[in-house]
């Protein structure tokens, strides 16, 4: 029995995401290139960017805390959202495997990003908290912790 490649299991995860009822014919979308997205994201200001599907529940539910985010943003943020459905290439580019998604860009870096649902307020403190942050950040609270972080915990003596 012949073990599958990560090649091949990624191209079974992108049909199960794409292919089966992640987007409709209907869907109207915005298509981004490589270096249109690069744009987007390549700015002074924080840029926020879900993606999603108009088929995917969460992604609806996320869509109007964006919504409620937008009517009082906090100052110098942009909310963009894009469908994965004609932006599979930007999909292999991030590694996306499941959605929604929120990715967090300042000067064309990734700050961070988040999958699933999240309130407006979650997503506010979020921000706040991604606000002086450089470089990849993954907000897991499963992480290790760097050694500054450990030698802040009190030692058995």
């Amino acid at each position: 029995m012949a073990s599958s490649s990560p090649t091949r299991f990624g191209l079974l995860l992108s049909i199960a995401i794409f292919g089966l009822g992640g987007c409709s014919m209907s869907e109207i979308t915005g298509t981004y290139s490589e270096e249109s997205f690069d744009r987007l994201v390549d700015q002074d200001n924080m840029v926020l960017v879900k993606f999603g599907s108009y088929s995917c529940g969460p992604c609806n539910r996320l869509d109007e805390e964006l919504k409620a985010l937008k009517a009082d943003p906090p100052e110098g943020l942009e909310i963009h959202s894009i469908s994965l459905c004609g932006n599979q290439d930007l999909a292999r580019k991030f590694k996306i495997t499941g959605i929604p998604r929120m990715m967090l860009f300042r000067d064309g870096e990734k700050l961070g990003d988040h999958v699933g649902f999240q309130t407006e307020d979650q997503i506010r403190s979020w921000i706040g908290a991604m606000n002086g942050v450089v470089g990849d950040v993954h907000t897991n609270p499963f992480a290790a912790k760097t050694s500054s972080e450990n030698e802040m915990l009190p030692h058995k003596s």
